[in-house]
């Protein structure tokens, strides 16, 4: 690594194997880049599933995909740099989780706070969960969908429901 980490790394976990596990997590949070949390996005939700799916993703031993794309609308300074759908893309953060309930601490660490400047109005961000295709190449799941302002999100407690698809069910859009 030429940026300087692997000196950092090594640091790390030598501090680890003495047992100063705050000089360690000091450590390693200096090796990574500041980002997301200077952004603050990062926001929390659970993960639920139906009877059915539970069985039918632990049988199958199959996990569970989250992946949220953080962006927002253009502001005039922003407008060189707009995606394909003329909005500002801030960042995305992908988890893999095992194919169980669970709950969700997305950090936001890969948005870029200087984009921020790019965008009017607030950060928005769309959640999309699915299964991680270890058993099938098609998703398996049905969720309900976070689409809208992050500081909306934070603010509330959000209950992701997942269903195997087929399944009758009511979805759900936050916030």
């Amino acid at each position: 690594m030429r940026d300087g980490r692997a000196s950092e790394l090594g640091g790390f976990f030598r501090a680890a194997a003495r047992g100063g596990a705050a000089l360690a997590v000091a450590v390693l949070t200096a090796a990574g880049p500041a980002r997301a949390t200077d952004a603050g996005l990062g926001f929390a939700f659970d993960i639920t599933l139906s009877p059915d799916a539970a069985a039918k993703l632990k049988a199958a031993q199959e996990g569970i995909t989250v992946w949220a794309s953080f962006y927002g609308e253009p502001s005039g300074e922003g407008e060189k740099h707009v995606d394909e759908m003329g909005l500002i893309d801030l960042g995305v953060e992908t988890l893999y989780l095992p194919g169980e309930a669970a709950t969700v601490q997305i950090t936001a660490r890969e948005v870029d706070p200087a984009k921020l400047k790019w965008i009017k109005g607030p950060a928005n961000v769309n959640v999309n969960v699915y299964t991680s295709r270890k058993s099938s190449e098609y998703n398996l799941i049905d969720c309900d969908l976070i689409d809208g302002d992050v500081k909306k999100l934070q603010a509330m407690k959000v209950t992701v429901r997942c269903w195997l698809i087929g399944e009758s069910h009511d979805g759900k859009t936050y916030p």
